[in-house]
């Protein structure tokens, strides 16, 4: 158990350090780091689920306004991810997040 808390504090620091790299546009080291972290959470099988929108699954760049786009499809009823480094394009349905805020408002009223 003492293990598993400080691999999970590890991964959100080195996500921290990945942002902080990414924002002074370093990304070699960037990379780095969210490599790092998803060993990290592999070895001791942790999820990074708070952490799944934030790098390309394929060649570990953390996202910024630089290295991501972002669409909406409204007809496919999903949010389109592309990396700009690898090209990598991430799709999520964004169907439960919309029913959420339907159910919200009907309860304020």
């Amino acid at each position: 158990m003492k293990e598993i808390k400080i691999a999970k504090e590890r991964i959100k620091k080195l996500f921290d350090l990945a942002e902080q790299e990414a924002k002074k546009e370093n990304w070699k080291r960037s990379r780095r780091y969210v490599e790092l972290a998803r060993k990290i959470a592999m070895k001791f099988n942790i999820s990074i689920s708070k952490y799944k929108r934030k790098f390309c699954k394929k060649c570990n760049t953390f996202f910024t306004s630089k290295t991501l786009r972002v669409r909406i499809q409204k007809k496919d009823k999903r949010v389109t991810y592309t990396c700009l480094v690898c090209g990598n394009v991430q799709r999520y349905p964004y169907v439960r997040e919309k029913l959420k805020t339907k159910k919200l408002k009907k309860g304020k009223n």
